[in-house]
């Protein structure tokens, strides 16, 4: 949309008419979706880190909270900033407020709040990800983006290491580099191909899921119902009628059943001793290593709290350094490929040309320190005598994790405490009711 807007043409007129004002997507739909929600454990098999995120409930958590704190926790806005010194700031936003509020509509209608979370989700699992940005025309503005899988999205670069444009579906040229919003995870080269989050703990994965599905389930049977080995007496059977009484006694061997031969059968009992603490404790191992790649904190996971100074300095380091990262990234290059596309569009300033200002990707600040400003205003309210929250004293309790019981404990030894150190005739200081 430029910023001298003037009659849009017939032929864009027509298009609005017939096809709603929307330039088709260049990714056609013939066929099933390309989510598969009823895939089997061999369907999954050659997928690899896309498996574990389906399978396992431990890598999915970390994977959607992760991306979840970075993109939807506080969100973000939008500010303008001047390329170079401007003599009268208020002068600068008001001439640009037009573009600020053009580039929030376009975030609007595009969600991306939610674009940036399922990027990062992908980027986890894969590598990448990739939107097609669909037009209301060839030259804009954007409508909605087009999630493109990723594992068929693949940039094509110059000898001089540019990006010249995507293949997809190994079809060459099949995307512009101006038609694609593209994010990578962990760019460690300039060929633009990312790496999962999720390829160092297959092996892992693949334990814990063979642990869990295999070797529990047998487990639990063998806790209640202890294996029998059982004897049968197949004399003057021929070999089929031996096959079918042998296959008729395993079927009818269950626990609880009550049973008659007309053979002799031995029965022997095998109860087996299981070290089941060990293989909870292997299990939590697994948990533990998938947990450390992802650098997720335990209690956001549903995992019990050992304190809340150890939760508060892993949240602290988890803002700060997993979901800093992340956001770091995704700043740069929604300012790069996104913001500096439409501020250029809407000033009808060809590629070359110098940009006058700047629109910038502002996060939302996490504020870990709230819970110390929480605890100084408690700490403040009872200095004055007032004690914790005045009449709310419960709930106040119950916001900061205080044992209330072990708090008037302490405050009825304080008192007497004073009290024999002081004249009976002398009361407490502090402790006289206030005028009205």
């Amino acid at each position: 949309m430029s910023k001298k807007e003037g009659f849009p043409g017939i032929i864009p007129i027509f298009r609005r008419i017939l096809y709603g004002g929307v330039r088709a997507p260049k990714l056609k739909h013939y066929g099933p979706t390309a989510t598969d929600t009823d895939a089997e454990d061999d369907a999954l098999k050659n997928k690899k880190n896309y498996r574990w995120f389906r399978q396992d409930e431990m890598v999915r958590r970390c994977v959607v909270v992760n991306a979840m704190f970075a993109t939807m926790t506080a969100g973000f806005e939008t500010e303008l900033e001047p390329v170079g010194e401007v003599e009268n700031p208020e002068a600068f936003i008001e001439e640009y407020k037009g573009l600020k509020e053009e580039i929030d509509a376009i975030n609007k209608r595009v969600n991306l709040d939610h674009i940036l979370f399922v990027s990062q989700v992908k980027r986890s699992v894969y590598g990448s990800a990739g939107w097609e940005m669909i037009l209301e025309s060839e030259t804009g503005p954007v409508m909605w983006l087009l999630s493109l899988q990723s594992k068929k999205l693949e940039p094509q670069l110059s000898q001089d290491w540019e990006l010249t444009g995507y293949k997809y579906e190994g079809r060459k040229d099949a995307y512009e580099k101006e038609e694609i919003l593209y994010f990578i995870n962990l760019p460690l080269e300039n060929d633009l191909k990312g790496l999962s989050d999720i390829e160092p703990i297959r092996d892992v994965c693949e334990a814990r899921h063979m642990l869990l599905k295999e070797d529990f389930a047998e487990i639990v049977r063998t806790l209640w119902a202890p294996y029998v080995v059982l004897e049968a007496d197949t004399t003057g059977m021929s070999s089929a009628e031996e096959d079918n009484f042998l296959d008729d006694l395993i079927a009818a061997a269950k626990s609880g059943k009550s049973l008659a031969f007309n053979q002799s059968v031995k029965a022997t009992v095998v109860d087996q001793r299981i070290n089941f603490a060990g293989l909870v404790s292997i299990l939590e191992k697994f948990e533990q290593s998938i947990i450390a790649q992802f650098g997720t904190p335990k209690f956001l996971l549903g995992k019990p709290i050992e304190n809340r100074a150890t939760a508060y300095a892993e949240l602290e380091a988890y803002v700060q350094g997993t979901i800093a990262y992340i956001q770091r990234y995704f700043k740069r290059e929604v300012e790069r490929q996104w913001y500096d596309r439409w501020t250029r569009q809407y000033l009808s300033l060809s590629e070359d040309d110098e940009l006058p200002v700047l629109v910038k990707h502002v996060w939302n600040p996490i504020r870990v320190t709230d819970v110390y400003e929480m605890a100084k205003a408690v700490a403040a309210l009872h200095a004055t005598g007032l004690g914790i929250l005045g009449d709310f004293e419960d709930l106040a309790f119950e916001m900061m994790g205080w044992p209330q019981e072990r708090y008037l404990e302490e405050l009825e030894k304080r008192e007497e405490l004073e009290k024999e150190q002081k004249p009976d005739d002398q009361e407490p200081p502090g402790r006289e009711e206030p005028p009205e």
